[in-house]
């Protein structure tokens, strides 16, 4: 089993009121710092959520301990981020069961920070693979539409710490108008992910549409100084996304 697999990530999920994608960022690096995190995601609000601003989400990994129930990590990996936010361990509970897979989560009101408010925290064990299929909001907070072309661009980014690859990122995601952006370290050198939505032109067919946006798209990271390790595209959803049966 990968070890990886093993170990407990505490994701700390905060929403900022926020137009400039840059300040999202920023609250980004500075939750990496605080909790030494291995994974970064932003994510521009969804009209249909009613407000305005970024999710931003950070997770960090803790090692379990020999003998240690699976209930006592996921409880013990949630203590940095309980005790800086000044939360009740109480709130903090445990769900599921060790055959069905267990998580943490505290379940309390949101609660105000410096400058954002936290409105989740969930312990689980293995994280998030940024690979996983994602709802994709616009990055000009307008509604989405059923014709509108989704692209996917993961990124190798060459260093291992998170803090620089947010930083290396942040300039190729302005440049595709990214409203959602994952990187993870958990492998070794980061992997990023940016995800946008750009509606069909007047006239387009969607072939076409998809076939503009991925130059486009090919065009803008042609001087991004990492390696592009693919670009895809599709109409409405993440190109990732498949539909059951």
């Amino acid at each position: 089993m990968d070890l990886r697999e093993t170990e407990a990530v505490t994701r700390i999920s905060a929403s900022i009121g926020t137009d400039d994608f840059a300040v999202a960022i920023e609250l980004g690096e500075r939750l990496i710092g605080e909790f030494k995190a291995t994974e970064l995601e932003i994510c521009r609000a969804d009209p249909e959520d009613g407000w305005k601003g970024y999710s931003v989400s950070v997770g960090y990994r803790t090692a379990p301990a020999d003998d240690e129930e699976p209930a006592e990590t996921l409880q013990r990996a949630a203590v940095p981020a309980l005790f800086h936010f000044g939360l009740n361990a109480e709130f903090f509970l445990i769900r599921g069961t060790p055959e069905t897979g267990q998580y943490g989560s505290y379940d309390a009101n949101d609660t105000q920070a410096d400058g954002y408010t936290v409105y989740s925290l969930i312990t689980t064990f293995g994280g998030t693979d940024p690979r996983e299929p994602a709802h994709v909001p616009r990055h000009d907070f307008t509604p989405r539409a059923e014709t509108d072309v989704v692209s996917r661009v993961h990124l190798y980014v060459p260093t291992d710490d998170l803090q620089t690859a947010v930083r290396l990122c942040g300039a190729a995601a302005t440049d595709i108008s990214t409203s959602l952006i994952r990187i993870s370290t958990d492998a070794g050198p980061c992997e990023a992910v940016l995800l946008s939505a750009f509606p069909t032109g007047a006239g387009e067919t969607g072939a076409e549409a998809l076939s503009r946006v991925e130059n486009e798209v090919t065009s803008r990271l042609s001087d991004v100084g990492m390696s592009v390790r693919a670009i895809h595209t599709g109409l409405e959803d993440d190109p990732f996304t498949t539909e059951p049966g």
